[in-house]
């Protein structure tokens, strides 16, 4: 019981980033054509709000005694951090022009899975079954009619 309990909540969390997410690419869009706020300051409005996050969960794991000591492992959230951070960059700024449709803009940049599951298939060596496979093609695919 205790499994599905942990499946349902997962389900949850998988749901609540689906639709946060969503939003997120919805009021960029908005924000920018419809209200015509300036990409520069709300990508900067963003990461300020972004940050402060961070901070109140840094602090908070600090005051509740949650932090264990990550020496030259520290380096891994760093990197990570950073890749998000340009990666977030990369997308306001690609989802700002209209060389390209929006839609397809967001599919491309928010199909990331399949580039996390083709690293962990080429570095860490893990199979993928032929629904793995199938759900790829699809997204590419996907991608494919979006852009046409």
């Amino acid at each position: 019981m205790e499994r599905k309990t942990l499946a349902s909540m997962a389900l949850m969390f998988a749901l609540g980033t689906f639709i946060l997410w969503g939003t997120t690419n919805f009021l960029i869009a908005y924000g920018e054509k419809n209200l015509e706020i300036d990409p520069k300051m709300f990508t900067a409005i963003m990461w300020v709000t972004m940050g402060s996050l961070g901070v109140c969960l840094l602090a908070y794991l600090w005051l509740t005694d949650g932090l264990a000591p990550l020496g030259t492992k520290m380096i891994y959230p760093i990197a990570a951090g950073a890749c998000l951070g340009i990666g977030i960059l990369s997308f306001v700024y690609a989802m700002s022009h209209s060389d390209m449709s929006t839609g397809a803009t967001a599919a491309v940049a928010t199909s990331n899975a399949i580039f996390t599951t083709m690293l962990a298939f080429l570095i860490l060596r893990e199979q993928m079954s032929l629904k793995e496979w199938a759900g790829i093609a699809t997204v590419v695919v996907g991608i494919i009619i979006l852009r046409i």
